[in-house]
């Protein structure tokens, strides 16, 4: 068409946008209605938008927002393949089209989305291939991919409404006066002349020209003389380049040249001998815009291009992208941090603390982490040896192991933090009342003095072997969950007085120990059990020193576990069935954050409010065969509530260290969804990871937001982010249909990559050196690293040692100068976690 400004885009009813095949080699600024895309195929060409110029070679793409004004020059011999989308045809398929607006750029180098650039340019070319097909039901195919494509772009390149488009208020005024100029740009028109055809003066037209178009008048002029001219350079080797440029408006030949070459960087003697083709077999006409060409010759290029598309293609899917800002001072006085999520971690039962492969992975924890306290329970249980009966029936006391595994927690500066229970058997009143694999009996004793004696003769030797001073720095957890007959097959009376004879018989010894009650699920909204067990506590004189609570994060549970409904868990035939009954979590991402600040509303009236609190348990399900435990996704989770709930309360004992626990019978398989952070053979999760990160913060809180933590310590900085992605309704509710070993990552929603640039001022000048210690599904995830290697189910030395070796976060190093700021970027995958560290350089 002639008009070169305003380019209505030309569809039918069979295709509702416009896919076609070009050589160009100028085309002056225009604009449309309509989104472009750009794919090279071959050549060179630069195209300025407003007033940023970018250059396309081979397998570029641009997108440009309808109603941008845009040109485009051809370098040199080139294919294009341009695809024009109206907006009324979005307004169709997308809610809020007009208001939508894209960054899409492949020479923006910006590796993070290379997968998704990739992913469009297969789409691009097949578009072009089907559109040439023309099958029957070619025009389904292609809206298919073009829907394909912007629901990339949707995930990963829009932006803000940029101010660059075409004011639609004086489109119409402007369309006048580029109709003017393409009919008369022979002539020698001013700008004079258009203003008082509008109307208008000539200072506000010279402003409202170059404000809608990025040109001023006369360079608009040249570049429509141009076009034309250099139009028929390539056409007529006959007439004299100087004559070529008269006839289209230029007023003598060296204004001609001085354009030409300000344009092409090159004469137009050079540019004809270049480019142009052998006249006497060229029978193609030149476009409006573009020119045209051999279309079996693109095709070609097409049909080569999406071979090498496929064979790129992974499996991976295209998440969302989203770029994220933040201003951060570090020169703020902040405040201290006491990181309490460092006070306890958990182990299963005591005698599992005496396994060399725990001791192992404790070694490993305090080397890379170093917690204070080891929680654990079963202190009481038949494999400990504690306690035994003669034929006489006089109670035989041994703490021979318990003191083993002290001692050895002791050497690699753990605390213990007991919890007592469960009951020996040969104490129980009812020894048949187990739990777990390897069987712990939870009814209550047979006699309440015998076991005050247990635990009187406990605290005696555990004074004597390690002194006063440190067993008083102990704690000690008075049995857990007593709201469920399955960790308590007693009343609640009797849970209450064994509680308070356990209370009177530690404070005998030392007032100065400390015990904590009642242990109980904080998700499960139980009526009344607060109220009786610390109205029981203030009449007899004996309220807890601590009070311990555990969280798994099954609101259902609450709705199907009322107190006449306890009853009946204690029936269930084995542990496995109970963790069963844990299946589905909440939808709620801040469920742990809200249940914390509850626990602490509902203990003011009871006059605890200033009692210290410790999760003793706390993970995202309290099932050990949930296949994301294994995952990257459990690094998220664990680095997003510890920050959300950082020194909100006195300890966060993360349930469990190890998978090597006997609660379940052990999985034949290494990645079986077990709870623990060190999966069997020592090799370390992606959860671990989170832990020694999380470790090398400092002890000066700067700032935090929803994806990062900015502290000081040591003379320098941390921060610390995380891309946490939650659970999506249908894995809450419980459905996992569509996961299996080797595909764990489907049951997330909101999912898509972040960018967080994270602006640091306030810094001391001088030299850094800037660690970064990066965790994604790529680096320090050794289920990703088990999957990558075909997923083996038997794993020999060479193996293990491989994916020990993957568990390493991705480290890089580099030296910098900084005055006084710093933009930090932090790119991170969806569960992604990254640590970047500024340390002074002396």
């Amino acid at each position: 068409m002639r008009n070169a400004m305003y380019e209505l885009v030309e569809t039918n009813d069979r295709l509702p946008f416009d896919v076609s095949l070009h050589n160009v080699n100028y085309v002056p600024s225009h604009w449309h209605n309509s989104v472009e895309i750009i794919f090279v195929l071959r050549g060179t060409l630069e195209v300025k938008v407003k007033h940023e110029k970018l250059t396309l070679s081979e397998g570029d793409v641009l997108l440009i927002n309808q109603c941008h004004v845009h040109e485009v020059i051809g370098l040199d011999m080139n294919i294009i393949a341009t695809f024009l989308i109206p907006i009324n045809y979005l307004r169709e398929k997308l809610t809020g089209a007009e208001d939508l607006s894209f960054d899409c750029y492949s020479g923006s180098k910006d590796k993070e989305r290379r997968h998704a650039l990739e992913r469009i340019r297969s789409f691009l070319a097949e578009m072009v291939q089907l559109k040439h097909k023309k099958s029957d039901v070619y025009e389904i195919d292609m809206q298919i991919r073009m829907l394909e494509v912007f629901a990339i772009l949707l995930k990963q390149f829009k932006v803000q409404a940029s101010d660059g488009a075409m004011n639609e208020k004086y489109m119409e005024r402007m369309l006048r006066i580029i109709t003017y100029i393409d009919e008369h740009y022979r002539d020698p028109i001013s700008l004079q002349a258009i203003a008082e055809r509008e109307y208008l003066s000539l200072p506000y037209l010279s402003k409202f020209f170059s404000e809608n178009i990025g040109l001023n008048f006369q360079s608009y002029v040249t570049s429509i003389r141009l076009k034309h001219t250099v139009e028929e350079l390539l056409h007529n080797a006959d007439m004299p380049i100087a004559d070529i440029a008269m006839n289209h408006g230029f007023p003598n030949a060296k204004s001609f040249y001085a354009a030409f070459k300000s344009r092409y960087n090159m004469t137009p003697n050079d540019y004809r001998k270049h480019f142009r083709p052998e006249l006497s077999e060229r029978k193609d006409k030149f476009a409006g815009n573009y020119l045209t060409f051999n279309q079996s010759s693109a095709l070609g290029i097409i049909q080569q291009y999406l071979q090498r598309s496929h064979s790129q293609q992974t499996s991976q899917e295209i998440t969302g992208f989203e770029t994220e800002v933040n201003q951060i001072d570090v020169a703020v006085t902040g405040s201290r941090i006491g990181h309490t999520w460092r006070s306890i971690i958990a182990i299963g039962k005591a005698k599992e603390g005496l396994h060399a492969d725990v001791q192992q992975q404790l070694k490993l924890l305090q080397e890379r982490s170093s917690f204070r306290y080891l929680r654990f329970h079963g202190i009481f249980d038949d494999a400990m040896m504690v306690y035994t009966e003669d034929e006489s029936g006089r109670p035989q006391f041994n703490f021979r192991l318990i003191n083993e595994l002290f001692d050895f927690l002791l050497s690699i500066g753990l605390k213990p933090f007991v919890e007592f229970g469960f009951m020996p058997t040969a104490m129980a009143s009812d020894p048949h009342t187990t739990i777990f694999y390897t069987k712990s009996c939870v009814s209550p004793p047979k006699s309440v003095a015998v076991w005050c004696e247990l635990v009187d003769r406990f605290i005696r030797n555990c004074m004597n072997r390690y002194g006063a001073e440190e067993v008083e720095s102990w704690k000690f957890e008075f049995w857990n969950e007593p709201e469920f007959k399955a960790f308590w097959s007693g009343t609640m009376e009797e849970y209450r007085e064994l509680y308070a004879q356990t209370y009177l018989t530690l404070k005998r010894i030392s007032k100065r120990l400390q015990i904590g009650a009642p242990g109980r699920i904080i998700t499960l909204q139980v009526e009344h059990f607060y109220d009786d067990f610390f109205a029981f506590c203030q009449e007899r004189e004996c309220l807890p020193d601590f009070v311990p609570l555990h969280f798994y994060p099954h609101d259902r549970l609450e709705s199907r576990l009322q107190i006449e409904q306890f009853a009946e868990l204690h029936q269930l035939q084995s542990f496995r069935k109970l963790m069963e009954e844990f299946g589905g979590v909440s939808p709620n991402p801040d469920f742990l954050r809200d249940k914390l600040a509850n626990e602490m509303k509902l203990l003011e009236p009871y006059g605890m409010s200033g009692v210290e609190l410790y999760l003793t348990e706390w993970n995202s399900t309290a099932y050990h065969r949930e296949l994301t435990n294994d995952t990257l996704y459990k690094a998220a989770y664990i680095v997003k509530n510890i920050i959300d709930n950082l020194d909100s309360i006195a300890g966060f004992g993360y349930w469990v260290l190890s998978d090597n626990i006997e609660e379940m019978a052990a999985s034949p398989q290494l990645f079986h969804g077990g709870l623990g952070l060190i999966a069997q053979h020592g090799i370390p999760k992606a959860g671990m990871l989170a832990y020694e990160l999380l470790a090398k913060l400092g002890d000066r809180l700067i700032e935090r937001g929803e994806r990062y933590i900015v502290t000081a310590g040591r003379g320098g900085y941390q921060i610390l982010t995380f891309n946490y992605c939650h659970f999506d309704d249908l894995y809450a509710l419980g459905d996992i249909s569509f996961i299996d070993s080797v595909n764990r990552y489907n049951g997330f929603k909101d999912v898509k990559t972040i960018k967080l640039e994270l602006e640091l001022t306030g810094i001391p000048s001088g030299s850094y050196r800037m660690v970064s210690h990066k965790v994604g599904r790529a680096y320090g995830s050794s289920y990703d690293r088990w999957v990558e290697m075909g997923a083996p189910q038997v794993m020999g030395h060479e193996e293990i040692l491989y994916l020990k070796a993957g568990s390493r976060p991705k480290m890089s190093s580099s030296l910098i100068e900084v005055n006084n700021e710093r933009t930090l970027v932090s790119v991170l995958e969806p569960h992604g976690i990254e640590l970047i560290e500024l340390i002074p350089v002396w």
